[in-house]
């Protein structure tokens, strides 16, 4: 930029009658335009991710591909706007991008927020926070990341309790890694492309067996597609937690050996062309389901609603072969239909249409009856 130019920049920006919505516009505008799309996680999503997970001002949130740093920022939104210290909240990020990482310096810098980020470096091959675990994880990988083992060596790692990930789709490494640095009571949020729900690949279905059956997989929540720009696929928003049974940030229900599945694909609406966002009114109505579920006080019992969620046992996942993907579950409201009942409701109009004959016939007597006195 010529010297005119960076001070009319400069002037705009101290202008600002808000810095941080102006930076967030930016990086909105940023990511619309097809830069920095691999760094910046809608607003939306940011937003749905961390009310699911309900961080507390005395923990400690990590997201191995921050990126921006949204989702540790929203992280701190939420403690604030629950009447918490988000100053005490211990924020942790990592990124093998560099852009990224500057980007996130400034964002934590215009939200008066610090943090620690650790980069550049692939999480998956060199975890800089390798002895730490985090009370809350949140990411949004790529999709479906061929290049994530380059030299072969990181599938014969210890870093894949589940299982070694295939070597040209890191879904289910970031699953694993994601499920690896939760705390004993830990949470976890990571968006993932539908299709990891339901394929029948080798690896990647041994691999969510072995979260099912190992019971650190809570919810399911399929997404409608859009909501990512220069990202066609439809989502999913995996949750995951390391003790389903009552505890601090649990809830009051014991959910060992229990998943939930939330069909969400029509929740989204269209904002501009190409682009489409999860409104509030459908993020509160997750938050709400996945709290009644867990048992969060103050929420309304949970029930399996037919079109929206249910659900499912271990034993019914597992026949199904694992099959996690909610619209695969959760079946439809049966359409309103008299043809079940035929015999018995014409059997109902016809002792009504017989009763209606017997008052006619009786009102007909007394009226002759009048007649005739008349």
């Amino acid at each position: 930029m010529r010297d005119r130019e960076a001070g009319l920049l400069i002037n705009w920006v101290t202008a600002a009658e808000d810095p941080t919505e102006l930076f967030e516009a930016c990086l909105e505008q940023s990511h619309s335009l097809g830069k920095g799309g691999d760094y910046y996680t809608p607003s939306d999503l940011t937003h749905l991710f961390i009310s699911l997970m309900e961080p507390a001002d005395d923990e400690a949130v990590y997201d191995p591909v921050c990126g921006s740093g949204g989702f540790l920022l929203k992280a701190r939104e939420y403690v604030a706007a629950q009447g918490g210290r988000p100053e005490e909240l211990a924020l942790y990020g990592q990124d093998a991008s560099s852009t990224a990482l500057l980007t996130a310096a400034m964002n934590f810098s215009v939200h008066d927020a610090g943090g620690n980020l650790a980069g550049p470096a692939s999480t998956l091959a060199d975890d800089r926070f390798s002895d730490l675990t985090f009370d809350v994880v949140v990411a949004n990988p790529p999709f479906n990341q061929s290049g994530w083992d380059e030299h072969g060596i990181l599938r014969d790692s210890p870093s894949w309790p589940y299982g070694p990930p295939p070597a040209g789709n890191a879904n289910f490494a970031w699953a694993q890694h994601v499920v690896r640095k939760m705390s004993p009571t830990g949470r976890g949020a990571l968006l993932l492309p539908t299709g990891a729900a339901s394929t029948a690949k080798g690896a990647e279905r041994q691999i969510r067996a072995a979260l099912v059956n190992d019971d650190v997989l809570s919810a399911v929540v399929e997404l409608p597609a859009g909501l990512i720009p220069h990202v066609r696929n439809p989502v999913s928003l995996w949750l995951f937690s390391k003790s389903k049974k009552p505890h601090r940030s649990w809830g009051q229900n014991n959910r060992a050996g229990q998943f939930l599945l939330i069909d969400a694909r029509d929740s989204a609406t269209n904002v501009k062309r190409g682009r489409r966002v999860v409104p509030q009114e459908a993020r509160e109505r997750i938050t709400a389901t996945f709290a009644a579920w867990r048992g969060v006080p103050d929420r309304a019992p949970y029930e399996d609603v037919p079109g929206w969620c249910r659900s499912l046992s271990r034993d019914e996942i597992a026949e199904t072969d694992y099959d996690v993907l909610p619209s695969h579950h959760v079946a439809a409201a049966p359409a309103q239909t008299d043809l079940p009942d035929a015999p018995e409701r014409v059997a109902d109009l016809t002792d009504e249409l017989l009763g209606l004959f017997a008052t006619s016939r009786r009102l007909e007597d007394e009226l002759r009856e009048l007649l005739g006195e008349l």
